[in-house]
C-alpha cells in the first residue's frame, strides 16, 4: 500500500496506538465484581450500537445508575495504569511509523473515546504522542463512537487534506467508515471477536496486525 498520498493520519488510542484494551477488561471486571472472559468484555463493550456500555450494564448488570459505574471504572483504571506503567507498551512499529510522519512533514491525530485525563497520562508516557497536531477527546463529543461525530470533526478541523485512519475496534470502524473522507485501515489480529464480521460489512482499504515494515 502507497501511504505516502495522505496527508494526515487519524490513530484511536486504545490498542491502535497502545496496548491497552485489557487494562480496561480488568478494570471492567474489578468494578463490576464479576469475573467474564476477555472474549465476553469484547462481545459485549465493543458494539457498533449506540450508548451500548449503557445498554449493556443496565441489561446485563442490573445496574440502574450507570454514571456512577463508568465513573468508577474510569478513576479506577487511571489507578491500575499507574500501577502498571512499565508494563504497557505501544502497538509493534508504531512509534517508527509516527516518526515517518513527523519526518515527512506530515500530521497526525489522536480520536479516542477516552477522557482527556486518559489521553493526557499516555502522552506524558510515550512523548512521541505529543506531537499530534490535534487530540480529539469524550468531553469533546455529545456522541460518542460509533457515531461519526468525532471524525466529522477531523475532516472539519482539517479541510481538503487526504486522510488515512486506523482503528481497531467494530465500534471505531464503524465510526470511521462513515465518513467518506476518510480511507479507513483495521489493526487487530484475526482472534478478535469481530474480526470476520468487519472484514465481510465495513469499506475498509486495509487489514493489519502492527505497524511494522510501514514506509511512507
Amino acid at each position: 500500500m502507497d501511504y505516502s498520498n495522505y496527508e494526515l493520519f487519524i490513530f484511536d488510542l486504545d490498542d491502535t496506538l497502545i496496548k491497552t484494551e485489557y487494562y480496561h477488561y480488568i478494570s471492567w471486571k474489578t468494578v463490576l465484581n464479576t469475573d467474564f472472559t476477555y472474549d465476553y468484555f469484547i462481545s459485549r463493550f465493543h458494539s457498533n450500537r449506540e450508548n451500548n456500555i449503557y445498554n449493556v450494564l443496565m441489561n446485563e448488570f442490573n445496574i440502574q445508575n450507570c454514571t456512577i459505574i463508568i465513573e468508577q471504572k474510569k478513576a479506577f483504571y487511571l489507578k491500575y495504569v499507574e500501577e502498571n506503567k512499565n508494563n504497557i507498551c505501544m502497538i509493534d512499529g508504531v512509534e517508527d511509523f509516527l516518526n515517518q510522519i513527523i519526518n515527512k512533514g506530515k500530521l497526525f491525530v489522536i480520536v479516542s473515546n477516552s477522557p482527556k485525563s486518559q489521553i493526557d497520562y499516555y502522552c506524558n508516557l510515550f512523548p512521541i504522542l505529543q506531537k499530534s497536531s490535534k487530540n480529539y477527546y469524550s468531553e469533546m463529543f455529545q456522541n460518542k463512537k460509533p457515531n461519526p461525530e468525532c471524525y466529522l470533526n477531523v475532516v472539519r478541523d482539517f479541510p481538503n487534506m487526504n486522510i488515512l485512519g486506523f482503528e481497531d475496534s467494530i465500534t471505531g470502524i464503524h465510526s470511521m467508515t462513515q465518513v467518506k473522507e476518510i480511507d479507513t485501515v483495521f489493526i487487530n489480529t484475526s482472534d478478535y471477536y469481530y474480526y470476520n464480521y468487519i472484514l465481510q460489512e465495513y469499506n475498509i482499504i486495509l487489514s493489519i496486525i502492527n505497524y511494522t515494515n510501514i514506509t511512507i
